[in-house]
């Protein structure tokens, strides 16, 4: 298993297993606002986190999160899905059955039930990225949300 570099511009972002990126962006892609038109920044943004999500590219999961948040209309679009998904999983349970993720439609097995704070941890990198808190770059970063070992109230 392989992991990403998310970016946030400027180089600056952190890294993630592509496990835990790939399961996180097929939840926040059900959260982006619906719009009937095909060309609207929110329908392209959504439909890039699906292909992301898939499952296929190991070791560079491809995400385009600065472009993304380019524009404001780009910008809100992504805030306002991770928090609605932020909100979701504050009260979600507090394991997700492997056998409902599975059901997802990604390539790649889940062989164990998932952490829901870890789909939190993931939310909050998002939001703080994209409100500018320095994580550092490729090389310097350490944050790697959602990869602890355990629950960490454990």
């Amino acid at each position: 298993m392989g992991t990403t570099f998310v970016c946030g511009g400027l180089g600056d972002g952190f890294w993630i297993k592509d496990s835990m990126l790939e399961l996180w962006l097929r939840f926040a892609s059900m959260h982006i606002a619906d719009s009937v038109e095909d060309q609207s920044i929110s329908h392209r943004i959504r439909n890039e986190w699906l292909l992301a999500s898939r499952g296929y590219f190991n070791g560079c999961v491809p995400l385009s999160l600065d472009e993304n948040i380019s524009t404001l209309e780009g910008k809100q679009a992504v805030l306002h899905a991770v928090n609605s998904l932020l909100t979701s999983l504050r009260q979600a349970p507090r394991l997700l059955d492997r056998g409902v993720v599975n059901l997802m439609g990604m390539s790649s097995e889940f062989v164990g039930d998932v952490e829901t704070w870890r789909l939190i941890e993931v939310s909050e990198a998002f939001v703080d990225l994209i409100n500018g808190k320095p994580f550092g770059n490729a090389a310097t970063s350490l944050a790697m949300p959602g990869s602890g070992p355990s629950y960490p109230d454990q």
